[in-house]
């Protein structure tokens, strides 16, 4: 596994990296947050979308998202992985894994029928995003930050809607 190193949170943190982890930490979406940090930063151009990729036919960890979800199996909980794009340009790869007795069947539909950001089409549940880790990644690949998190519904007693493993791309930065 390569070396991985933690952000720095105080005052000692600054630049373009530090902000966007910053904010990242304190938003309950991360695609609201990439939208507008590339229109502050005029990186691509038009809405988010997602280009679907294939997903393997287990995930590593599968035990600790059906429990961290509440799942009372893997059976139940649905994989997507995707690259969040903004025009032509590729902001973050992401795999997210969900339990789809826990959203509206027309936000399944949703899901399954188009290009909209998971985090897009549950926003009628309000989500909350619950930081599960957070990694600067080594230089010379095309990723610079990772995160995970735990998306709860907001709307009644916050429940496990879905787990996020966000990888951005140095692009955002640079």
């Amino acid at each position: 596994m390569p070396s991985r190193r933690l952000l720095p949170s105080g005052p000692e943190a600054a630049g373009p990296l530090a902000e966007f982890a910053h904010r990242l930490r304190r938003t309950a979406s991360a695609t609201r947050l990439l939208a507008s940090w590339c229109a502050e930063r005029d990186i691509g151009d038009g809405p988010i979308r997602v280009e679907r990729h294939a997903v393997p036919a287990s995930a590593p960890g599968a035990e600790v998202i059906t429990a961290l979800l509440g799942a009372g199996g893997p059976d139940g909980v649905r994989h997507r992985r995707v690259t969040l794009r903004r025009g032509g340009a590729a902001l973050s790869d992401c795999d997210i894994w969900w339990l789809p007795s826990r959203l509206d069947p027309t936000m399944q539909a949703e899901l399954d029928g188009t290009d909209r950001p998971f985090g897009l089409v549950v926003e009628g549940l309000h989500p909350i995003r619950r930081m599960l880790s957070e990694a600067i990644l080594p230089p010379g690949g095309p990723h610079i930050l990772e995160h995970r998190a735990l998306l709860l519904a907001g709307t009644g007693a916050p429940r496990p809607i879905a787990m996020v493993r966000e990888l951005y791309r140095r692009a955002l930065i640079e």
